[in-house]
């Protein structure tokens, strides 16, 4: 075996004879006596690790800086990214708006045009239910934006926490659905985010948070989508018909359940723009089924309401939350549907410049927005009629006319000619934009106080409201100032309860009952007791002095509301199914007054039932007595005696009552309407249509690959 010669280094410190011969090796010899051999490799190993372990130290250290250097860039350009900047910015001034502009920080927002907002059974309730306790019963059916809030309530934590975040949010969200839906324009993300913040901070809408019109805040969170949706469907070569066409209509369904108005004047757009916009190549007759499914598919989505709108088309201009005042000419110019300083007219001389300076084809469907816009604020002004819940004709809040108004300003300014801003221009323009940005926030400060606070509304104590869970009586809540009369039974008034239609007369009824008791008639007192009601909430500085000294029998003061309201208790038995003496149904059926003196002991037996299904076990007495219920008379309304129908009998000409026999009988009361579930099953059905055809959709061009 060939012999291998080593020469190691000297230690230094080492003498003797070895040292001296230590450069000089013998090759034949292999021996290593002292280990000398082993030592060194094992060192040589060592530096050879300890440097590869220095180069992958290095090589790691330098990797985490790069992706640490990543992410911090990243990072910042996230938050400098255009869309970061623009919901950052009005997130905070949102903040600043509502918390020192206005007590609107809370989770149970309400007042002025929005009433308190009920928990998530009592939503779905009135949207499902065929017969509700308000305006002394009525048959109407509810509005389809209660399942909204209701689906929306099931997610978030209750309906009154979606409307609250619907109202406080109401800025940045805006913001950030404009932003997107002007993706597809030929604009920079700057331009588009200044776009978007214009758009957020439309005067109407600032007014229409602080006023509680609901309404029209879900009109300027969706527009923008809906527009560009539809523009996509006229317009688009490439899109996916099918599903656009899907989500398009449940855009629509959503402005149309929560504002009538802006449903007509969007449909009215697109039935216009299917007209006059040539069809993209290869798509002429393919545009047609799916412009069928966008009119169509919103109807039957809120097809239990229909016949409601039908009956009472004033609905299709009032809305859910009522008339306003009529607008003056400053406030529609400056885009204030109340009034006010009118900042929002630079908006309009902005767009005025932009045409001016940069027009533009691609301003064209600004206009038509703006055209539309301006007739829909016509109608609300010119045409005045009778608001569902009675009183005299009054024009319709010109809110959401006006949001459809700014968001065609918007797209005009956007849609200005590439360039017109290069060089020097270009910093005017930025000034341009900046100065009107800062105009409309500050008309946002100057107009944003409003109604709508935190627990605002018309709220009895917590007790009073468990007292009316337990017997089912009602409430009154007497009017003023162009505030209708409002009576629920179970509850205070909440929202809803302004879209559904009283019985025929009832509204007169409810203005006589309103004069009669703050005129201190007896007669007006025993009147509303028989229909039910337990306490009476009298207006603002009224403190019922006639009341309590006329007829001090009669009623007894109770806790004030929240917003310090008088509060009167009336002492008359009653209850929701009373059984009356022969006496009192005398009294009954022959229209005169409830006597107040067989509304006390024997004479009268509230009885322990529900509405509208009533099941009663009469015991034997004497003949005519009458069990009387605290609900208006429709048709649908049919009793049983022992199984056998009986005629209902109309007490006081307009409550449900039925002619008890002498002998101890069942007796069954009861209101059907098996067309409102067929209508609701349809609802549903349309609603799964919809949404399985939009799921697959999206609203992007689809590109091949």
């Amino acid at each position: 075996m060939p012999r291998e010669s080593w020469s190691g280094p000297v230690e230094s410190g080492v003498a003797g004879p070895a040292c001296e011969s230590a450069d000089v090796t013998d090759p034949n010899d292999v021996s290593d006596p002292d280990g000398e051999y082993a030592a060194g490799e094992q060192a040589a190993r060592g530096k050879q690790a300890t440097g590869e372990q220095a180069v992958r130290g290095n090589r790691s250290a330098h990797r985490e800086r790069s992706v640490r250097g990543e992410r911090a860039a990243r990072g910042k350009r996230v938050l400098t990214a255009p869309p970061t900047v623009l919901v950052l910015s009005l997130t905070a001034l949102a903040l600043l708006l509502h918390g020192a502009a206005a007590d609107r920080l809370g989770a149970d927002l309400a007042g002025g045009a929005l009433l308190p907002v009920g928990d998530l059974a009592a939503v779905w309730s009135a949207y499902l239910d065929a017969w509700h306790g308000v305006a002394g019963g009525t048959t109407s059916a509810g509005s389809p934006a209660l399942a909204v809030l209701g689906a929306a309530g099931a997610l978030l934590g209750g309906p009154a926490v979606a409307v609250s975040l619907l109202l406080l949010l109401d800025l940045p969200a805006s913001a950030l659905v404009a932003y997107a839906a002007t993706r597809r324009l030929n604009a920079g993300r700057w331009a588009r985010a200044g776009a978007a913040a214009g758009y957020a901070l439309a005067p109407a809408a600032t007014d229409a948070v602080a006023s509680g019109r609901i309404g029209v805040v879900v009109v300027h969170l969706a527009l923008p989508a809906v527009v560009a949706g539809i523009a996509a469907l006229l317009t688009g070569s490439e899109v996916r018909l099918l599903p656009l066409s899907a989500v398009c209509a449940l855009g629509l369904a959503l402005l149309g359940v929560f504002s009538p108005l802006t449903y007509g004047m969007v449909l009215a757009g697109l039935l216009i723009g299917f007209v006059v916009l040539p069809a993209p190549e290869g798509r002429s007759w393919k545009r047609l089924p799916a412009m069928v499914m966008v009119v169509l598919l919103p109807l039957a989505l809120a097809l239990p309401w229909l016949p409601t709108l039908v009956a009472h088309p004033e609905l299709l201009l009032h809305g859910l939350t009522g008339p306003a005042d009529a607008a003056s000419v400053a406030g529609l110019a400056g885009l204030h549907p109340s009034g006010g300083v009118p900042l929002g007219l630079v908006l309009v001389v902005v767009a005025a410049v932009a045409v001016a300076t940069a027009a533009s084809a691609r301003m064209a469907a600004g206009a038509g927005l703006v055209a539309i816009g301006c007739a829909g604020v016509a109608v609300t002004q010119l045409v005045q009629v009778e608001p569902i819940t009675g009183g005299g004709a009054a024009p319709a809040y010109a809110g959401a006319p006006l949001v459809v108004v700014t968001a065609g300003l918007v797209a005009i300014v956007l849609g200005g000619r590439r360039g017109a801003g290069d060089g020097g221009p270009r910093t005017a323009v930025a000034g341009g934009v900046a100065v009107t940005l800062v105009l409309l926030a500050t008309a946002a400060f100057l107009g944003g106080g409003g109604e709508v606070r935190s627990g605002g509304g018309v709220r009895l104590p917590a007790a009073l409201d468990e007292e009316l869970d337990d017997n089912g009586r009602g409430v009154l809540v007497l009017g003023s100032d162009g505030t209708p009369d409002r009576m629920a039974a179970g509850r205070t008034p909440q929202f809803g309860d302004d879209a559904l239609s009283p019985v025929g007369g009832m509204a007169e009824r409810l203005e006589g009952w309103r004069y009669g008791l703050l005129g201190g008639s007896r007669d007006a007192v025993t009147n509303v007791a028989a229909a039910g009601v337990e306490f009476v909430v009298l207006p603002a500085g009224e403190n019922g002095r006639e009341l309590r000294t006329d007829v001090s029998d009669l009623v007894s003061r109770a806790p004030r509301t929240s917003d310090g309201r008088t509060v009167l208790r009336l002492t008359p038995e009653a209850g929701q199914v009373t059984l009356v003496s022969p006496e009192q149904a005398h009294h009954a059926v022959s229209g005169s007054a409830p006597s107040d003196e067989l509304m006390r002991g024997a004479a009268i037996a509230p009885v322990d039932a529900q509405l509208p299904d009533a099941r009663v076990r009469v015991s034997a007495g004497p003949d005519g007595r009458l069990l009387v219920l605290a609900a208006e008379y429709e048709p649908g309304w049919s009793a049983t005696i022992d199984g056998e129908p009986v005629p209902i009998t109309p007490a006081w000409g307009h409550q449900v009552s039925v002619a008890v026999p002498e002998a101890e009988s069942e007796v069954v009361v009861r209101y059907t309407a098996p067309w409102h579930s067929v209508l609701l099953l349809i609802g549903v059905a349309a609603l799964l249509f919809t949404v399985l055809t939009a799921v697959p959709g999206r609203l992007r061009t689809s590109r091949s690959t």
